[in-house]
């Protein structure tokens, strides 16, 4: 019994260690894109949650002024207090407190900081700072304290102040989401992400920055936008009706002009796909359904494929057409899951 004790605990203590090297190592940021979007996708997951979870705490707490390597000291005070007043909306308790170290700290501190919106030259903010999170198969709209329009699409974590104060309206976006922008010429509205920006005045425009996407993209509505990327070195102006994309891992951009009613169907419930692959249609199914695919790298190819699927059809529906479009592969539907396997 004392052996299997001990065999128990040393265990534990390597596992936990384990998680503290990945986090920490992923925490200095210095790991290629796709890499790290493996790393959110890990992260998040409910499978060591607990473990996970006290690994993140413990580099959080571990951070002072003088070894941070995220932000200048003014940064990293003006970060800390605020992150420690964030308060969360949608979801049990359980929900919230997990939500924010899986969700928040992984893709807002642990990579994010140098781009979000507390830097030395701008104001801290001194507000309580709300997170609006939207689960799987969800939608939800949100009013700004500014009178803005929000509406967000399943999976989106939303960032903002109580009350908006200094030279902008700053919030920070983690999925999709459509602004409609209440118009204050002296205070810009500012929308950011990783190594993404868009700057609006009166407006709307669709933005889908999704952790595990490797196209970014914005879709200007009516008025106009400033894109900035690439770690918002780089900057373009937006015509109404013209769709801002960006490849993280190439670090191309294009410019196109969608059909405005495809890119908001998700708004309608509808699920649209326009030459995407099979894993990126997976990627949107499972925040629409609350289902888990399962399959092995080598099943899906990199066929692109065109779908319209309208609101409330059923998953089981989906697949079946997925699969007899595709023709090489075959699924099944059990509880939470989706198997995925080869015909």
């Amino acid at each position: 019994m004392a052996y299997t004790e001990a065999c128990y605990f040393r265990e534990t203590f390597e596992m936990e260690n384990y998680f503290h090297k990945i986090i920490d190592l992923f925490a200095k940021d210095n790991v290629p894109p796709p890499v790290r979007d493996d790393f959110y996708c890990w992260l998040t997951t409910e499978k060591h949650a607990g473990e996970k979870d006290e690994a993140l705490r413990q580099l959080w707490n571990n951070l002072t002024e003088d070894n941070s390597t995220y932000a200048t000291p003014d940064t990293f005070r003006s970060l800390k207090e605020v992150l420690g007043k964030i308060r969360k909306r949608q979801g049990d308790t359980r929900t919230r407190f997990i939500r924010f170290w899986q969700v928040t700290a992984a893709t807002l501190f642990v990579a994010l900081v140098t781009t979000f919106y507390f830097t030395a030259r701008e104001t801290p903010l001194k507000d309580d700072l709300i997170e609006q999170y939207v689960p799987i198969g969800s939608m939800t709209r949100v009013i700004l304290p500014d009178g803005t329009e929000v509406v967000m699409n399943a999976t989106t974590s939303l960032l903002y102040p109580e009350q908006f104060t200094g030279e902008a309206r700053s919030v920070y976006l983690i999925g999709e989401a459509n602004f409609k922008v209440a118009r204050d010429e002296k205070m810009p509205f500012v929308v950011k992400s990783n190594d993404y920006q868009v700057t609006a005045l009166g407006t709307e425009f669709n933005m889908r920055v999704y952790p595990g996407d490797s196209i970014l993209s914005t879709t200007l509505l009516s008025g106009s936008v400033e894109v900035r990327y690439n770690n918002i070195q780089s900057a373009r102006i937006l015509r109404p009706k013209e769709q801002f994309s960006y490849n993280r891992n190439t670090k191309k951009e294009s410019i196109s002009r969608p059909d405005l009613s495809d890119v908001t169907a998700w708004q309608r419930g509808e699920l649209i796909f326009k030459s995407a692959t099979l894993e990126e249609i997976i990627a949107d199914l499972e925040r629409k359904y609350s289902c888990t695919f399962v399959y092995t790298a080598n099943t899906l190819k990199e066929d692109k494929y065109t779908f319209r699927f309208k609101s409330n059809t059923p998953l089981q529906v989906v697949m079946e057409i997925i699969a007899e479009v595709s023709g090489h592969i075959r699924f099944r539907i059990q509880g939470d899951k989706c198997y995925i396997s080869p015909v």
